[in-house]
């Protein structure tokens, strides 16, 4: 089985804002990297997490001006986070059981390694499928 160690390290689309960035920077450089989360630090810490139902829900729904806002005021605070050691089913259904689609991955110190999405769960768990498919063959 894999850990989540494994996927941090290939990620090449980790976005990082900080907490004063508006809605429009932070939604830009999501758009740029085509991630839908981004990492909100302070520091080296994580503050929260910026997403793009966060966009829809928090400020389009309330008519708030993407230019004036702040992310600081319409990111997510409830953060379900996990270690670099997690096995990577076991982080999927983590995520199913919490309704999330992002989840930061932390050192044990507490710094940020990346945040993964499903989908980058879900492709990992198809490669070590046709990984085994491949070893069955031979």
């Amino acid at each position: 089985m894999s850990e989540l160690r494994s996927l941090v390290g290939k990620q090449k689309r980790v976005v990082f804002v900080e907490p004063s960035a508006t809605v429009r920077d932070a939604s830009k450089a999501m758009a740029q990297a085509n991630v839908g989360c981004t990492a909100v630090m302070e520091g080296s810490h994580l503050a929260g997490l910026f997403t793009e139902r966060d966009i829809l829900k928090r400020v389009l729904l309330n008519d708030l001006d993407v230019d004036e806002v702040q992310v600081s005021d319409v990111m997510t605070l409830d953060i379900v986070t996990t270690q670099a050691d997690m096995d990577i089913r076991l982080a999927r259904i983590l995520m199913r059981e919490h309704h999330i689609r992002h989840l930061p991955v932390l050192e044990d110190d507490g710094t940020l390694l990346g945040v993964l999405s499903i989908r980058d769960l879900v492709l990992e768990e198809i490669e070590e499928v046709k990984r085994y498919l491949h070893l069955e063959e031979g």
